[in-house]
């Protein structure tokens, strides 16, 4: 009985609560709308971030170590440019490739190096010095004998495999590394002097190795460090490369550009015209069935007037707390439309049916907040409530969303309970005459037919329920978890396609990076060290799943090998590590010395940390957790003792992401349940209902 009067008593007072609404309505509604233009002034701030690493936080230690890597090595995040024809070495095609190498360097912006044939490191010896050089040092020879000692040099190298060339030489790449660093804020002499600073100094402590290379800008100190290169500045390089490349586009080669900032690129696009499309499709549903239902005009403009402020408020809040737009937030409009309407139908129904008895407009609003006030509240703090319980998840667009969601519902909340009654208060609402003999309404028809059917076959339909419930949990049981960026496009989508071909015929497209510091320093010196490298690279190369596998592995030993070669009259034999410390110490010296900054983007200035980079192509991420998994053991046991292991770059967030969105899937749904469950005993008053 008590559960009872509390909520007669709660009835009676959204009752009274209608009369000081209807008597301030001006106030009311000057004050909610104050309040949504001022979050809907931030709506210009809000941003779009379909990153790989927007999955996760940014103090997750996943995105710690990446961003670790990126200060002290650069960007992994290549664009390829791969470009099919039948002679790879001809001499019109590579004058042709020469001149695209150096339109993209000139006329594409934020770019660090853009790397090919053109360019590519050639590592030879005489018996008087090291000669680390371009591959077409002195352009393309006239001679063909010449032309052929190149080719076979290129085709030879085990370096240039699936990396500037195909493995039937019939695809050439350009590959493009992009800034490690933002320039907007920022003054910056280059990205090389950025990492040379570094190369110069212990990048331990990047801080100080970019003091000197970045001036104060806007918003921006000499002593911060700097940002890394943003959504903006990328998706400029890319369409500046892409229009470059249209120039070259012939009948004779087929041009591929594929890359996670392609993708990145494209999903931000595509997000974008979705969520345009979804919430036009949203809006004119609810319209036209808001028409069938009401008759009215006021009965449609209303209700989409309360989810549109919505939805510009909890868009705004999002730009406020410089939440960005995802592809896990994106339908955050269209369930804001979708669930928002119903209780703003469900007061004006009230609303409307008390109006045209009372033709009493005030009497009417009471009548309306004190029926339904109560069941609006707490179906929206339920709602709110199981929407908030995905805030605890470890993956942010998902938490994200629970938060915003739950924010939209209490915005729509207020909006309808405060806005909705002042506003009908306002406005010259028309009652309607109804006669003894109309009709009633064909939704209400329906409605009352379904209940008929119900009271007269209850246990049919509740056998046929519970086996509808049956089936469906029994194909929920066979669903798999998934995350594949790429798989969002349709299978004939362009971006799609170029990564496919590029994964199948150049061997990946996307990259692990190991970091391994030895933590002392010339401990990249010790050839136990090296020699550990190479045993844990012929192993990772067996790695094999159902649809990856490991394409090419680059790391310090196919310098140190190409160095030992070349000093050793270029006989393939001494395509070897030296055994001997020092002599590696001298061989690395020499390379240096010889011109070449190759090092910089392999090995830390003290030597004691390097990078072991490991192409793969783009599947689901699922497959790639297991991957992670046997890295982690294999590296782990080999380098115990020798160097600490780090494993991070684009695959292993990715497979991170997915690992994180299974655990909190779990839980988000067992709160959601708990929640539910007790709000919804609370408001009925029993279990048992």
């Amino acid at each position: 009985m008590a559960d009872k009067d509390w909520r007669i008593r709660s009835e009676e007072k959204f009752h009274h609560f209608s009369d000081v609404i209807y008597n301030n309505k001006f106030k009311v509604l000057f004050a909610i709308l104050a309040v949504v233009i001022a979050l809907a002034s931030n709506l210009p701030k809000i941003t779009i971030d379909t990153s790989t690493e927007g999955f996760l936080y940014k103090d997750d230690p996943q995105i710690l170590a990446y961003n670790d890597f990126r200060n002290q090595f650069g960007r992994d995040e290549k664009i390829i440019i791969a470009i099919k024809t039948q002679d790879v070495f001809e001499p019109a095609f590579l004058k042709t490739l020469f001149a695209l190498h150096e339109d993209i360097e000139q006329n594409v912006p934020y770019i660090k190096e853009v790397n090919s044939l053109k360019n590519a490191r050639k590592t030879t010896g005489n018996e008087e010095e090291l000669i680390v050089e371009d591959l077409f040092e002195e352009g393309i020879p006239v001679d063909a004998g010449q032309l052929e000692e190149i080719k076979q040099f290129a085709l030879s190298n085990p370096i240039y495999e699936n990396l500037y060339l195909s493995e039937d030489a019939t695809f050439t790449t350009l590959i493009i590394t992009t800034q490690t660093y933002t320039s907007i804020g920022v003054t910056v002499e280059s990205e090389s002097d950025i990492l040379e600073s570094g190369f110069d100094d212990d990048m331990d402590s990047i801080g100080e190795g970019i003091e000197e290379s970045v001036s104060p800008g806007t918003g921006s100190s000499a002593t911060e460090s700097p940002e890394f290169i943003n959504v903006l500045e990328t998706n400029q390089l890319i369409k500046a490369a892409e229009e470059v490349l249209e120039r070259y586009q012939n009948d004779d080669m087929d041009i591929y550009i594929a890359g996670s900032p392609i993708v990145t690129k494209n999903l931000q696009a595509s997000l974008i015209s979705d969520m345009s499309t979804f919430i036009l499709y949203v809006i004119v549903t609810i319209a036209f069935l808001l028409l069938l239902m009401f008759k009215r005009f006021s009965g449609i403009v209303l209700p989409l007037l309360i989810v549109v402020l919505t939805l510009i408020s909890t868009v705004g809040s999002m730009a406020l707390a410089g939440a960005p737009i995802t592809a896990m937030t994106q339908i955050l409009p269209s369930l804001l439309l979708a669930v928002g309407v119903g209780a703003s139908v469900h007061l004006l129904a009230m609303f409307y049916k008390k109006y045209d008895a009372v033709k009493d407009k005030k009497a009417a609003i009471a009548y309306a907040l004190g029926h339904s006030g109560l069941a609006i509240f707490m179906t929206s703090l339920t709602t709110a409530a199981s929407l908030a319980a995905f805030s605890f998840s470890d993956i942010a667009p998902v938490a994200n969303l629970g938060i915003f969601a739950a924010l939209g519902v209490s915005y729509q909340l207020v909006l309808t309970l405060v806005f909705l009654p002042a506003l009908i208060g306002l406005l010259p609402i028309k009652a309607k005459q109804h006669s003894v003999d109309e009709k009633p309404l064909l939704l209400d028809r329906m409605v009352h037919s379904l209940g008929v059917v119900s009271i007269t076959y209850p246990k049919t339909i509740v056998s046929v329920g519970a086996l509808i419930i049956v089936v469906s949990l029994s194909l929920a049981s066979t669903m798999q978890f998934s995350h594949n960026p790429l798989h969002w496009f349709a299978a004939d989508n362009e971006v799609r396609i170029n990564t496919e071909t590029i994964d199948k015929e150049l061997k990946g497209s996307i990259t692990i990076e190991v970091v391994l510091n030895t933590q002392k320093e010339n401990g990249v010196y010790d050839p136990a060290f090296l020699n550990t490298i190479d045993a844990v690279t012929e192993e990772i190369y067996t790695f094999k799943g159902e649809n990856y596998f490991i394409g090419k592995i680059i790391s310090i030993n196919d310098v140190i090998k190409e160095i030992n070669k070349a000093l050793n009259e270029n006989r393939e034999s001494e395509y070897r590590i030296p055994q001997d410390r020092d002599l590696i110490a001298q061989e690395f010296l020499l390379f240096e010395n010889s011109g070449s900054d190759d090092l910089e983007e392999i090995v830390d200035s003290l030597f004691s940390r390097t990078r072991i980079s490991i192409k793969a192509p783009w599947v689901d991420s699922v497959e790639y957790v297991e991957l992670m998994d046997e890295l982690d053991i294999l590296l782990n046991d080999a380098f115990e003792g020798m160097a600490t292991v780090s494993i991070t770059g684009t695959l292993p967030i990715l497979a991170d992401t997915i690992t994180k969105s299974i655990k909190s899937s779990i839980e988000s749904y067992l709160i959601a349940f708990g929640v539910i469950a007790i709000l919804m005993i609370i408001l009925l008053g029993s279990f048992k209902l």
